[in-house]
């Protein structure tokens, strides 16, 4: 009936896209959060769960972790790198001074954010996520918008 190289053939190409279709299912995506819930309101009132550094935080949303990263302000980098060097460079400051505001920027907001109630607004000029899969949001806390408290403190670095 068949012919049994065709056979043969026909079988390896089964296994084969078999073994590729599961691989690229197993994949994860560490930019992407995995899930098909990802916040999309103008909206959230929310509970700050962590503090990743001065403009970074999480939240929870339909019990999924999220990270969040305030729109509008960049803080100092708490780690050396030439991030950090580009902000010292353009701030006229040293390494050393910039990576401690850094430092400073996180405590600040482990004190203002970390277990408090926020509101988040989406700006619909600004795309949702960035490219490593943070919400982008401006962040209300009592009342105030965080991005100008931490220039009110002098805790964001310089604008590009």
């Amino acid at each position: 009936m068949f012919n049994p190289k065709l056979k043969q053939f026909c079988l390896y190409f089964l296994i084969m896209f078999i073994f590729l279709l599961i691989s690229n299912s197993c994949q994860e995506n560490t930019n992407q959060p995995v899930t098909t819930d990802t916040p999309t309101e103008a909206y959230l009132l929310t509970t700050v769960i962590d503090i990743s550094d001065g403009d970074t935080f999480s939240i929870y949303y339909k019990n999924q972790r999220w990270k969040v990263r305030v729109l509008y302000v960049d803080c100092f980098e708490t780690s050396r790198g030439s991030r950090l060097s580009d902000q010292a460079r353009r701030a006229g400051i040293s390494e050393d001074s910039a990576l401690a505001l850094g430092f400073m920027a996180k405590d600040f907001a482990k004190k203002t954010l970390l277990n408090k109630k926020v509101e988040l607004l989406r700006d619909f000029k600004e795309p949702n996520l960035d490219t490593y899969g943070r919400l982008l949001r401006i962040t209300i806390v009592d009342g105030m918008r965080y991005d100008s408290l931490l220039r009110v403190n002098g805790l964001a670095a310089p604008d590009k």
